[in-house]
Parts: C-alpha cells; structure tokens; sequence
C-alpha cells in the first residue's frame, strides 16, 4: 500500500511535468528555463532535480513506463505498437479526440533538435531491454529500430495535418511491414 509520503512525492512528480509540458507545448523546449517550470509547478527549483535529472528528462518522463510495457511484452510488440500512443490506453477510436494534444506535443518535439536527437538515442537504447527479454539481443535491436520508424511515421503523418483514419493506416502499414521483416529476422 502507498504512503501518504509516496502519493504527495509522486503528484509533485506529476505536478512538474504536467507545468513543465504546457510551458514546452505553448513556448518550445528551449526557450523554457528550470526556473519557469519551477514557478508553474510552484516548487523550487531544486525541487526539479531531486525528481529530474534534466530537461530532457522532463520531456521524455513517461518512457521508462513504456519500456517497461515493451520489455513485458516482448516478443509480441503488436498489441502495444498498434494504437496512436505506444503502451497507451487509448484505442485509434480515440485519436480524433486526442489529435490536438498530440499533435501539439509531437511539434514540439519535432521543433526541438535537442528532443530529436534525445528520441533516437532513447529508443535506440530500448534495443538491449528488449534482446535481453527475450534472450536475442539482434532481435532487440530491430525491435528498437522498429519502434522508432513507427514514431517517426506517426509524427510525420500527424504534423501533416492528416485526418485520423489517414494516421492510422499510415502507421498500421508502416508497422506492418516493420513488423514483418522483424519477426523473419
């Protein structure tokens, strides 16, 4: 059972990335400072350190759960890979809903090189995880590869301004065919 101490750490935890997200969202990843998060968020600025260890960090804060599902779904990717946000609730139903906010978070990423280049290096190192899930470290790789082609299909289609079917069978095909050459490897 979580203490009382562990839910106020984590809404803290939750209250700074969710200000520190509105302010990347409405003014780009560079152009926000340590010290507006921590005024939005109303901690101190050290507060962000013993949660953060950077920017980056911040930005990128839910995908160590989503590893965390990968590695646990290893070696079937599909289920999770198959839906608009990888390891997310939502169906492609939901997209025409959710199409605003994720499009609005994957242009700032996509405006961001520092975001950019942080992706690829993130999902790249995903590739050991999931070789070691399932004691192929090849396959692990390919994997990683494959996650990061179907973001960058994703992000592509969505800064577009494609409609939410055209999204999906863009990314379903692009999976597809990852997919494919994936489990012949």
């Amino acid at each position: 059972m979580e203490t009382l101490r562990e839910r106020k750490k984590a809404s803290t935890r939750q209250g700074i990335s969710d200000a520190a997200t509105q302010l990347f969202e409405e003014h780009g990843f560079e152009q926000v400072t340590l010290a507006e998060i921590a005024a939005a968020a109303e901690v101190a600025p050290k507060t962000i350190w013993n949660y953060f260890g950077s920017k980056e960090e911040l930005f990128f804060d839910a995908e160590p759960l989503v590893l965390e599902a990968l590695v646990g779904a290893a070696p079937d990717l599909r289920p999770l890979l198959d839906r608009p946000i990888v390891a997310g609730p939502c169906t492609w139903a939901d997209l025409e809903q959710l199409s605003d906010g994720i499009r609005t978070f994957l242009a700032c990423e996509d405006a961001s090189p520092t975001l950019r280049a942080r992706r690829v290096t993130l999902t790249h190192g995903w590739g050991g995880p999931l070789g070691e899930a399932v004691g192929r470290p090849a396959w692990g790789a390919f994997a990683a590869a494959a996650i990061l082609l179907r973001h960058e299909t994703m992000r592509a289609a969505m800064l577009q301004g494609l409609a939410p079917a055209a999204v999906q069978e863009r990314v379903q095909g692009t999976l597809d065919e990852a997919l494919a050459l994936l489990e012949r490897a």
